[in-house]
């Protein structure tokens, strides 16, 4: 029985919480979002966004990629064990390796080394030997990385990115009928009604940045593509497998230019925000969504304040998490310290930059 499974999961959710271990993976360095949303949960569809070139992308790793790693990694006794997928459309894998380079020479160092300077782009930097010593001493934190994610850049249409996932899934777990017979020939998703992992400790991260890039199938046009990978594959990941899904799509590129004319005539503040109205290419996708995450960055707009931080000190530096659909909880906001170069997010604290105005913004007058 359906009934019977769900019960189950009840009881041994509880029991390992009454152990003292974790059954989501905690964002240690966000705990203020780890208060809202607890943590990273299975059978989750997450959905990032924002405008372009405000770091919808790099949240998206921060919350889904570095973090989960350097918890697994960092914690030896967790039951817990960690697989990622990450459809990379935009960039391809090499970069993503030299961007976990950046951010862990700033979390473990604290000194910014952008992924240009580490390639010593630039004619008045060359990368000095204690960078590349430091790197060569992360090996051992980076082939185990590679054990747990599988970066993949070439496979862009929805039914590849589906088909991998799926293949991952049949040969770590078993399907079932409701009566408890065992599938074992799976043909198509219709002959098993549910799906039981060989490890129930492993939490699997299906990442595709951004599902603007995806490749039509057929004659399908990129809306009809999106919806398709939405609807239909990303809901079979997070429902059939209890996988966690991690989309990550643009802003509407014409709300955005609008959007910035808006606020040059001081309208209202809350038509620049990220919302489910204005994602680009299709809208559709934020129905099938459990939480949509939001990114904020006020500077852009030359916004001298905003919730009571002092935009003029902070720059672009500044950004809002806002968590703009949660079906199983409430929405918020979050003030995070972004240093792009090294994809790096902390929360701001209460404290910090503060603007000696009242909460609210002003824009620039110029």
């Amino acid at each position: 029985m359906i009934y019977d499974r769900v019960l189950a999961e009840l009881k041994e959710n509880k029991a390992l919480r009454e152990s003292g271990k974790e059954i989501a993976i905690p964002w240690l360095n966000l705990p203020k979002l780890s208060s809202v949303i607890p943590g990273i949960q299975k059978g989750r569809y997450y959905l990032i966004s924002a405008n372009s070139k405000v770091g919808k992308t790099q949240i998206a790793d921060y919350l889904f990629l570095y973090e989960p790693l350097n918890y697994i990694f960092n914690t030896p006794n967790t039951q817990l064990k960690l697989k990622i997928f990450y459809f990379s459309l935009e960039m391809s894998k090499e970069d993503k390796i030299l961007q976990m380079i950046s951010n862990k020479i700033y979390k473990d160092k604290g000194i910014i080394i952008s992924t240009d300077n580490l390639r010593s782009y630039f004619n008045g930097y060359i990368l000095p030997n204690q960078a590349v010593q430091y790197i060569e001493s992360c090996r051992e934190y980076f082939e185990w990385v590679e054990t747990v994610v599988t970066f993949i850049d070439k496979t862009r249409n929805p039914f590849g990115i589906y088909n991998t996932v799926r293949q991952y899934a049949k040969d770590n777990g078993k399907f079932y009928r409701n009566d408890g017979t065992l599938v074992t020939m799976i043909g198509t998703d219709t002959l098993y009604d549910y799906y039981i992992p060989n490890d129930p400790n492993e939490q699997v991260i299906v990442i595709t940045d951004h599902v603007s890039l995806l490749t039509p199938e057929k004659d399908d046009d990129l809306h009809k593509t999106m919806s398709t990978f939405s609807t239909d594959y990303c809901l079979k990941m997070r429902d059939n497998f209890k996988y966690t899904v991690v989309n990550v799509q643009q802003q509407a590129a014409s709300s955005e230019r609008q959007q910035f004319s808006m606020v040059s005539n001081k309208l209202a503040i809350d038509k620049l925000r990220p919302t489910a109205e204005e994602l680009g290419d299709n809208k559709l996708t934020s129905r099938d969504v459990d939480i949509m995450i939001g990114l904020f960055a006020p500077h852009r707009y030359k916004i001298k304040t905003y919730a009571g931080y002092d935009i003029s000190k902070l720059k672009d530096n500044y950004r809002e998490l806002s968590i703009i659909l949660n079906r199983r909880g409430p929405s918020t906001s979050l003030d995070l310290y972004f240093e792009g170069a090294s994809n790096y997010f902390r929360e701001l604290g209460k404290d910090e930059f503060r603007a000696e105005q009242s909460p609210g913004f002003n824009i620039n007058e110029e």
